[in-house]
């Protein structure tokens, strides 16, 4: 089998299986700071789901070629702050439509559950991955959240849209 890692070429002889083989792929690329972020097996895409212990315990002299594609850390990183960027503009949107309908006095609540949700997944994300956290507990978008959510609770229409409009989705557009 021939193995092929971004730009290094190499031939897998023996007894080899293919989790010997991703398991070399894997370290090569662990010491370059990298991840595997696409693999080709004879020319069909391999995902996650497609790596059971039916397909690892092959042998590896079954196929001709092994592509693996990487991708630094680093990108890997900026990639998802920029696609988190997009999710938040998103939600933002989501949430000034949401906004219109709790100052009219008609909020919809399954699309506010809904959308809280997801904003729920937004912070895990954001908030999760800070490295020193913010400075001041009041700055913290999942604060304003949980004061949103206690509000809400109390069936407080005023204070909700308050905390949605002037806390919630100016962060959200920061």
């Amino acid at each position: 089998m021939r193995v092929q890692l971004d730009q290094e070429e190499w031939v897998v002889e023996g007894q080899a299986t293919l989790a010997d083989v991703l398991a070399d792929i894997s370290d090569r690329a662990h010491a370059r700071s990298r991840l595997v972020t696409k693999l080709q097996l004879d020319h069909r895409n391999v995902t996650d789901r497609d790596l059971d212990s039916s397909l690892l315990s092959q042998s590896a002299l079954q196929y001709g070629q092994l592509v693996a594609l990487t991708q630094s850390i680093a990108d890997l990183e900026h990639d998802a702050w920029v696609a988190a960027g997009r999710y938040a503009r998103l939600l933002h949107a989501e949430g000034q439509t949401l906004l219109e309908a709790w100052r009219a006095g008609t909020p919809r609540d399954p699309a506010m559950n809904e959308w809280l949700g997801r904003l729920a997944d937004y912070l895990e994300f954001t908030e999760g991955r800070e490295q020193h956290g913010p400075a001041d507990r009041r700055t913290s978008l999942s604060f304003w959240v949980q004061e949103l959510l206690a509000a809400r609770e109390r069936s407080d229409m005023i204070l909700t849209a308050d905390l949605l409009e002037y806390e919630i989705l100016p962060r959200l557009a920061a």
